[in-house]
């Protein structure tokens, strides 16, 4: 009799659960007037370029996923950055396996793993470096990344797809990923990249990052990568979109929250400030300032 009891009373418990989560997880949601969403298949078309990455399902957005957005919003506005924002018509929040700017609806799709608090810029650095180089794997445990001050990495996904929105918008980038030459954006191109060897990267940053076979590599390259790179990020030599949008980021988490990344091995602080402003990056953020004047 009393096992039964008990058996009742932990099922209702778990529908109370349920009820509960239900109630708090919403489709669609405004703050401070910018307009989040679930993705909705009925609703929402992304454009062909990204429509076969994304999962068809209907997403509601879970308390603690509202309160990450609403966080990445307060953090904006506490530095006069709103307008940011302002450049897309809608946050979308998608099951796919990358966030991406829909450029031509001026629309931002945020991958739903990552609409959390709980995962930093530093920690987006070490799964990005591992990523690209598994021979580090071993060893990962000795290292990490550290921003101060610490900011979840959504925020940087925030800021990223932005600045492809404002690429697109102001520089003339094409959507598509093909890089076509244009008065608007040649200044800012010539940093990093060669016309002359088919718009390659001038530093050959990718081979270098995939030839670190040990810690004693590690940081030789961090230490180059601190004083001579003209990149911000390890994915910014992916191709001249994601070279502008990192920069993006960066100069507005440098300008406006006076941020930097270290690299910590067995937990000393081995190289401070991996983003160290050199002629290169000078010129960058001296670009998208200008751009911020428009």
């Amino acid at each position: 009799m009393m096992r039964g009891i008990i058996r009742v009373l932990l099922l209702l418990l778990l529908l109370m659960i349920v009820l509960t989560g239900c109630r708090q997880a919403q489709e669609v949601f405004y703050y401070q007037g910018i307009l989040f969403e679930g993705f909705d298949p009925m609703k929402h078309q992304p454009s062909e370029e990204f429509s076969k990455f994304v999962r068809p399902d209907k997403v509601f957005l879970s308390a603690k996923e509202i309160k990450s957005l609403k966080r990445c919003v307060d953090l904006l506005k506490e530095k006069n950055l709103f307008f940011l924002l302002q450049y897309a018509d809608r946050f979308v929040v998608v099951n796919s396996p990358y966030s991406f700017a829909d450029k031509p609806q001026m629309s931002v799709y945020i991958d739903k793993e990552k609409v959390t608090l709980d995962f930093s810029i530093g920690d987006d650095w070490k799964n990005k470096l591992l990523n690209s180089n598994l021979g580090l794997m071993e060893n990962s445990s000795k290292f990490h990344f550290r921003g101060t001050p610490e900011l979840p990495n959504l925020l940087r996904i925030v800021l990223h797809e932005i600045g492809h929105l404002v690429e697109y918008d102001q520089l003339k980038f094409n959507w598509k990923g093909k890089f076509i030459e244009h008065p608007l954006n040649k200044d800012f191109v010539n940093i990093s990249w060669d016309r002359m060897r088919y718009w390659k990267d001038k530093e050959g940053f990718s081979e270098k990052l995939q030839t670190i076979h040990s810690l004693e590599a590690l940081d030789t390259f961090l230490r180059w990568f601190q004083e001579e790179s003209s990149f911000f990020s390890l994915s910014s030599s992916m191709g001249m979109n994601e070279d502008f949008a990192e920069a993006f980021v960066y100069y507005y988490l440098d300008t406006y929250f006076d941020y930097t990344i270290s690299f910590i091995l067995n937990e000393t602080v081995l190289i401070n400030d991996l983003q160290t402003i050199n002629t290169f990056r000078e010129k960058k953020f001296k670009f998208i300032s200008e751009i911020g004047r428009e």
